[in-house]
């Protein structure tokens, strides 16, 4: 189905300035702006003053860097902050900002990874808005990798998994199968009384609030994601099916994969107080097919309602989106890159070096997945997306939410960021972003036709 075009979004864009690469940065003198937090002086105060300097693209250059350095200290005990420009309003609520994200990207060994494969490490900002005071705490999740891979009585780190985007050049590299990196390094999750953090494709791991302590991992899908008693069987005979087959004992016996992984972005349904989430196969990422699972659960972590979605392309999906009647899915399409496919298994380039962009079509696919089959009378067929008349790579969602007028007529908002898939690169995830907003209009009607608007 082709959505009506009104504005493309450009294909480039002026370069804001050069700046030097780096690679291993010699750092200048006078850092604008930066500033590195690690264990708390006997005051337990940051000590200060601090001088920033004004706002400039060498400041936002240098402060791109400090994105991927190495933290190697903790800081286990609450310290609190020295407010350095403005003031913390006097109406700010009180409460508990929690951010994760890499940690660690260089060991002891000669060992570099990419920031997706780099330690979990989480920080808490405690914020009491009566006192005007922000306490900050930060520790590293402690995975079963980051376990194996740190010594704790030396304070020394040798990687030796692999991960899905990096290449170890002090570890082992032909025969390493240690490619599932449970880094818990993406997002955080505070419901049903426990604090997680989620990685993309394995089990997130529980944190005690106060401390950042890790409990362990914890199996949000919890046995839900076995799978069906006729995909276990194999029922058509089908070359899909009987590939898929084959690559299950090497996926799940040799490299330790989950049958379904866990996606790292969740939803929450603020209207019916439901945790959604979803997962994909396992297998999927090599079969030029995508299941998807939906999940969704009460404040108790009860599983409510589920529904798997066979779709006959092959995508990638990091983020989604929902709405009060549909989960949405952008379509980022990958194939199987065979060279790269011989290389990663040899060691010699990361394993997301398998797959490829797909830029064989010119449109980007839109899935709008039923939350609730049959309640809604004169669905359209799910299996048929729009097509968004450019081809963007899907990063992230910022909102989505839909309006019904009075003759029942859909309105679906969906603001989020992408790039063109030229931009796009599995082994060089940082570059330029374009924010998308689309808008789709479905009438109950005429279920088949669609319009959209794409800005």
């Amino acid at each position: 189905m082709q959505a009506k075009l009104f504005h493309i979004i450009p294909s480039g864009f002026h370069s804001p300035g050069k700046h030097p690469q780096l690679h291993q940065p010699s750092l200048p003198k006078k850092l604008p702006r930066a500033i590195s937090i690690s264990s708390p002086p006997a005051d337990n105060h940051v000590p200060g003053p601090l001088t920033l300097d004004r706002d400039d693209s060498v400041a936002a250059f240098w402060d791109y860097q400090f994105l991927f350095v190495s933290q190697r200290s903790e800081t286990a005990e609450p310290i609190t902050l020295r407010v350095v420009d403005g003031a913390i309003p006097t109406d700010f609520p009180s409460g508990t900002y929690y951010l994760a994200g890499p940690g660690l990207f260089t060991d002891d060994h000669g060992s570099t990874v990419h920031p997706l494969d780099g330690h979990g490490y989480l920080r808490a900002f405690s914020i009491d808005g009566a006192a005007r005071e922000v306490k900050f705490m930060a520790r590293y999740v402690k995975t079963e990798a980051q376990a194996e891979e740190h010594d704790p009585v030396t304070d020394t780190w040798q990687f030796t998994h692999r991960g899905p985007f990096s290449v170890l050049k002090g570890g082992k590299k032909l025969g390493n199968v240690k490619v599932m990196k449970n880094v818990a390094n993406t997002s955080v999750l505070r419901w049903g009384g426990r604090l997680l953090c989620l990685w993309e494709g394995g089990d997130p791991y529980e944190i005690e609030s106060g401390t950042l302590e890790t409990i362990g991992s914890f199996d949000v899908i919890n046995g839900h994601d076995l799978l069906p008693e006729a995909e276990k069987k194999g029922t058509d005979g089908d070359l899909l099916d009987a590939a898929a087959r084959l690559l299950k004992p090497i996926l799940y016996g040799v490299f330790k994969m989950p049958p379904k992984r866990l996606l790292s972005h969740y939803k929450l349904d603020a209207q019916r107080n439901r945790l959604l989430t979803v997962s994909c196969n396992a297998e999927d990422m090599l079969v030029p097919r995508s299941n998807f699972t939906f999940y969704e659960f009460d404040s108790e972590f009860k599983l409510l309602q589920k529904q798997e979605f066979n779709i006959p392309d092959h995508l990638m999906i990091h983020d989604w989106a929902f709405t009060d009647s549909h989960y949405i899915l952008f379509g980022n399409r990958v194939k199987l890159d065979v060279i790269g496919s011989v290389t990663a298994v040899c060691g010699l380039s990361p394993m997301i070096s398998a797959l490829s962009v797909n830029p064989s079509k010119s449109t980007s696919p839109i899935y709008l997945l039923p939350r609730f089959p049959g309640k809604s009378a004169g669905q359209r067929d799910w299996r048929v997306p729009v097509e968004a008349p450019s081809r963007k790579w899907l990063l992230h969602v910022g909102n989505a939410f839909e309006v019904k007028d009075v003759d029942g007529n859909s309105e679906i908002q969906i603001q989020a960021c992408a790039c063109s898939y030229q931009w796009f690169n599995f082994q060089k995830l940082f570059g330029g972003l374009v924010d998308l907003s689309v808008s789709l209009f479905l009438s109950p009607k005429e279920p088949k036709k669609m319009m959209g608007t794409f800005l």
